[in-house]
C-alpha cells in the first residue's frame, strides 16, 4: 500500500514540477490564455488537460487561468460571433450571452445542434482574432528570451 501512494505521490510531483522554465511558462500561459477564450463552453478544460500533458507544460497554471478567464470567455462570445458572422455574410442572430448559457447549463450536446451555426461563427471569429494574437505574443515573448538568454 505504502509502495502505492509513494508512486502517486511521486506522479503528482512531476506533474506540478512540469514546464517550470519561463520559456514553458510563459508558453503555459499563453496556451491557456488562447483556449480560455475559445467562445464553446465546456471544452477549454478537456482542451488544456490535454495540451498540458501532450506538450509538458504546467498544467496547475494553465488550469488556474482558465478559471480566472472564465469571465473573458463569457464576455468574448458574442464579440467572437458577430465576427464570424462578418466573415461568413451571414445575417446576425438575436441569441444572448444569457441564452447561450442558459442553454448549456440545460443540454450541452442540444446546444451545440441548435446553436451549432452561431458557434461555428463564433469559432471562426475566434481562429480569426485570438490565434494571430497569441502567435504574435508568443514570437515577442521569444524575442525577449533570446535577449535575456534564457
Amino acid at each position: 500500500m505504502k509502495a502505492i501512494l509513494n508512486r502517486a505521490k511521486e506522479k503528482t510531483t512531476a506533474l506540478l514540477k512540469q514546464g517550470l522554465t519561463p520559456k514553458q511558462l510563459t508558453q503555459s500561459i499563453i496556451v491557456s490564455g488562447l483556449i480560455s477564450t475559445i467562445p464553446i463552453l465546456g471544452v477549454s478544460t478537456f482542451m488544456i488537460t490535454t495540451v498540458s500533458l501532450k506538450q509538458k507544460l504546467n498544467f496547475p497554471v494553465m488550469i488556474s487561468l482558465s478559471y480566472l478567464m472564465w469571465p473573458v470567455q463569457i464576455l468574448m462570445i458574442m464579440p467572437f460571433i458577430r465576427v464570424g458572422e462578418f466573415i461568413f455574410s451571414v445575417p446576425q442572430n438575436h441569441h444572448t450571452v444569457e441564452e447561450i448559457i442558459s442553454s448549456f447549463q440545460n443540454s450541452f450536446f442540444q446546444t451545440l445542434s441548435h446553436l451549432s451555426f452561431e458557434l461555428l461563427c463564433g469559432l471562426g471569429g475566434w481562429l480569426l482574432t485570438a490565434v494571430p494574437v497569441a502567435v504574435g505574443i508568443y514570437w515577442v515573448s521569444l524575442l525577449f528570451f533570446r535577449e535575456k538568454g534564457t
